[in-house]
């Protein structure tokens, strides 16, 4: 364990040099699984950092990373951390307006890019970057990349200079800025200390018993805080983290290389789930009514697990026979090695959750946010209360305000939103206590039950946090929209209510070939209107994620108003009020 280093980089140095040509890392190459050894991943690091101080970038600079999961995030990383320079975690799913922003904001100095397709969104907003003073690509040989990057460097040629060592540093240092959604606006840099992160891997580790045998597959984001700070626990603990090579393979993948550990968010869990049930709902009628025995008898027998309490002689036997006939086929699934199946990100559908603990899945769910790095507390084997993200971490303290809002405070808390000196202060108040914007309960033995969100964000099922406010705002840029709602918490998608600017679709109906004298009511349903406002939203879509982009829409001929409680006296949506006045609406979207 590497715990006392001050930095990421010095923890990640002293167990390379301990674990040597052990498997730090595994990748597939063509069809073959490549080991990426310590010693290989610590001394690639070290190379490129001395070609990044080359070239001038310098400790506190921030260099940003747009990549696929790979060996390759994990050299960029190291590389600058060991140097001192904060590293800007990208999706390669941000739109190109979500890109500028965050290398404006965060003032990144070089951008670390992989393959073509982000290249070329780079290049065509350079002229707009104006702190962005190199490129880089990290396709090996260049391959990949376009006709026009003969002139940008890559980090193999980067990085074939001398060692350059690890920066001595301290842990209130800076490493990263993770861009998380605000409740308006554009999306904030949380700013994360080397202390932050190291903090909560340690506790992490502890928490669930990680150790140098373990295994974990990659497939969530780097740039994910979740899936950031895992990979730096996986290293503290000396295991191996292999590379899925996407989502369409990773059920391949987990019985490729059979790991022990595995992060997911509920959406891969729910389309696993859809389909057990498919496949049941197509079978014989007794197989329906043997996996009915099965999962009713298994979410008995889970009972006694989650308290760590032994089985009753007539569970156990039953358990041992409907182990092989029924629940051997789920939970191949996932492995013959896995021991924690762990959800995180969004809330976690309970009948998920049910089927698979019933079929002996390791399955737990946990809780965090970007802002605590993440993780706040998670379930445990033997200790589990489902409908809960189980009790905090051994060094987080939590407790819950008045209206009822989960407070955390812990050295994990973020040292502040960058350059948002207010924002800082309403998020972690004078006594260091983190506000989370969910709505708790804590009961007596600290198991955490989240209740509602207070802030208006909507965490989609895949775990990406988005700020439907800042879209509304967006939206009703537009002329031909007065009002819109979105949602989708909890969700597979984006979906918003739209109320037509009526005067101005009046107005504009001979130019755009619309009906003019029709009632909303008929407006709203009108096929020609309808894809008028179609081709609206593709146009709007484009400058954003296939995550944030809305995904279905629908056309509502009453405004919202204060009368009927859908707006507060600031004419800010009331979700929720709306949601329960346009419930059918809003299930129908999400039944096409």
């Amino acid at each position: 364990m590497a715990s006392s280093a001050a930095t990421i980089a010095q923890m990640f140095d002293r167990q390379a040099k301990r674990y040597g040509d052990r498997a730090c890392l595994k990748a597939k190459e063509g069809k073959q699984w490549r080991d990426h050894s310590w010693r290989e991943v610590a001394q690639s690091a070290d190379r490129l950092r001395a070609g990044l101080i080359g070239i001038g970038l310098r400790p506190g600079e921030r260099l940003a990373i747009l990549a696929d999961n790979g060996p390759n995030w994990i050299v960029v990383d190291q590389a600058a951390l060991g140097m001192g320079a904060v590293v800007v975690p990208l999706y390669t799913t941000n739109g190109p307006e979500e890109m500028q922003h965050i290398l404006n904001d965060s003032g990144a100095a070089v951008a670390a890019i992989q393959g073509s397709q982000n290249l070329r969104k780079i290049s065509a907003l350079k002229d707009r970057l104006p702190r962005l003073r190199t490129l880089l690509r990290m396709d090996r040989d260049g391959a990949g990349t376009d006709g026009s990057s003969a002139n940008i460097p890559s980090i193999a040629e980067l990085g074939s200079g001398e060692s350059a060592g690890v920066l001595e540093g301290r842990g209130e240092d800076l490493a990263t800025l993770i861009y998380t959604s605000g409740t308006t606006g554009p999306s904030k840099g949380v700013m994360l200390t080397h202390r932050n992160i190291l903090s909560n891997a340690e506790a992490s580790m502890a928490h669930i018993d990680l150790s140098e045998g373990d295994m974990t597959l990659s497939f969530l984001p780097i740039a994910h805080a979740f899936e950031r700070t895992v990979h730096y626990t996986v290293f503290m603990a000396g295991g191996t983290v292999a590379y899925a090579e996407g989502l369409t393979q990773i059920a391949q993948n987990l019985l490729e290389v059979n790991p022990t550990i595995l992060l997911t968010v509920p959406r891969l869990l729910e389309v696993i789930h859809g389909r057990i049930l498919r496949t049941i709902e197509g079978s014989s009628p007794l197989r329906q009514r043997i996996f009915r025995f099965a999962i009713a008898t298994g979410t008995q027998a889970a009972w006694y697990r989650h308290r760590g309490r032994p089985l009753p002689a007539h569970l156990a036997a039953a358990m041992a026979l409907l182990r092989k006939l029924v629940f051997a086929r789920i939970r191949a699934l996932f492995g013959s090695r896995i021991r924690y199946l762990i959800s995180g990100g969004a809330p976690l559908p309970l009948e998920v959750f049910e089927l698979l603990a019933a079929a002996e899945v390791p399955i737990v769910e946990g809780y965090g946010l970007t802002e605590a790095s993440p993780v706040v507390s998670c379930n445990l084997h033997g200790r589990t209360r489902p409908g809960t993200v189980g009790p905090p971490l051994k060094n987080v303290t939590v407790r819950t305000a008045a209206d009822g809002e989960l407070l955390i405070r812990a050295d994990s808390v973020m040292a502040g939103y960058f350059n948002r000196e207010l924002e800082t202060r309403e998020a972690v108040d004078a006594q260091g206590f983190l506000h989370t914007g969910d709505v708790a309960e804590i009961d007596a033995d600290g198991f955490i039950k989240i209740k509602d969100r207070k802030k208006e964000i909507i965490v989609l099922s895949g775990g990406k946090n988005v700020s439907p406010a800042n879209l509304e705002t967006r939206l009703m840029a537009d002329p031909y929209i007065a009002q819109a709602c979105v949602f989708g918490d909890r969700r597979k998608h984006l979906a918003a209510l739209l109320v037509p600017n009526f005067a101005t679709l009046r107005d504009q109906a001979r130019t755009n070939q619309l009906p003019a004298d029709a009632a909303p009511e008929a407006l709203v349903v009108d096929p020609q209107v309808r894809a008028f406002y179609q081709r609206k939203i593709r146009d709007f879509n484009k400058a954003f994620s296939d995550v944030e982009a809305i995904a279905a829409f629908t056309l509502i001929a009453s405004s919202f108003s204060q009368e009927n409680g859908e707006l507060t006296p600031t004419m800010k949506v009331r979700r929720r009020v709306i949601a329960n006045h346009y419930q059918q609406q809003i299930e129908a979207m999400y039944r096409n």
